[in-house]
């Protein structure tokens, strides 16, 4: 485990040989490190906002001495675009934009994330508890739910995260995306017996969104009508959930009135 000491001089060091100036948003452990609510951290998750500062941190962190691990387990999980690792076994996970495959670094995350210090060539911004709350959700590390938890008792304002949720969903391309944030919220509530606000409702987004994908992987085999697709899941409102799908542009409606995979 290292300490917010030396994550502090690894970015002290990172600083020095980095050629442009980037900025990086901590979105876990290492957010959480430096906001005195971990005493340490095993790595560090970063999201960067351009492929160009991927490679520009991932190049100066091989200056430093870093290379690239053997990945397994819910490290390839989470979907990294870039993870470096030196001799002490401090690992950076990087990512541009997106998380896990599915959860983006949204405009309002940014918006609401806090300047933690600025050198010449990076910045560090420490997003919101609420957000780090929902990064570590779709996540299936077990100190996650540990870190949740901790979260849950600084008091987190849930209409926040639950504006969040609402507009990553609306917004997301992967259609069961809202499950994995649900499964994480429930294993903490069964964990800990503590009460979410707004679980129920996450509960309903997450079956919606669950129905969708098995939607989807039904209509890779091929064309259906609602009433193939009622008989497939037994769902009186399915076409409700298609109607959303067609919104997303996930999936189309053909001339005879049954729906197909969007390709475009």
């Amino acid at each position: 485990m290292f300490d917010r000491k030396y994550l502090k001089n690894e970015i002290d060091k990172l600083d020095g040989v980095l050629t442009e100036h980037i900025k990086l948003y901590l979105i876990g452990g290492g957010s959480m490190s430096f906001q005195n609510l971990k005493d340490a951290t095993k790595d560090i998750d970063v999201v960067v906002r351009s492929e160009n500062d991927m490679n520009l941190l991932k190049s100066a962190l091989a200056q430093m001495g870093y290379s690239v691990p053997a990945i397994r387990g819910p490290y390839k999980q989470m979907q990294a675009s870039a993870i470096m690792e030196n001799k002490d076994g401090f690992r950076w996970d990087i990512f541009v934009n997106v998380v896990c495959g599915g959860l983006k670094l949204s405009d309002a995350m940014a918006d609401r994330a806090t300047n933690l210090f600025s050198m010449d060539r990076v910045s560090i911004n420490m997003i919101s508890l609420e957000d780090i709350f929902i990064f570590k959700s779709i996540t299936s590390r077990e100190r996650d739910r540990e870190d949740m938890y901790l979260l849950f008792l600084q008091g987190l304002d849930f209409n926040q995260i639950r504006d969040e949720i609402t507009w990553q969903n609306d917004n997301n391309m992967s259609a069961a995306w809202v499950a994995f944030f649900f499964n994480g919220l429930e294993e903490v509530v069964e964990r800990y017996s503590i009460v979410i606000p707004f679980f129920d409702e996450f509960h309903d987004t997450a079956y919606s969104d669950m129905l969708s994908q098995m939607i989807l992987d039904r209509l890779e085999s091929g064309s259906a009508t609602v009433e193939d697709l009622n008989r497939n899941f037994g769902v009186d409102d399915i076409e409700k959930h298609v109607e959303s799908m067609i919104q997303k542009k996930l999936v189309t409606k053909n001339s005879d009135g049954s729906f197909s995979l969007n390709r475009d």
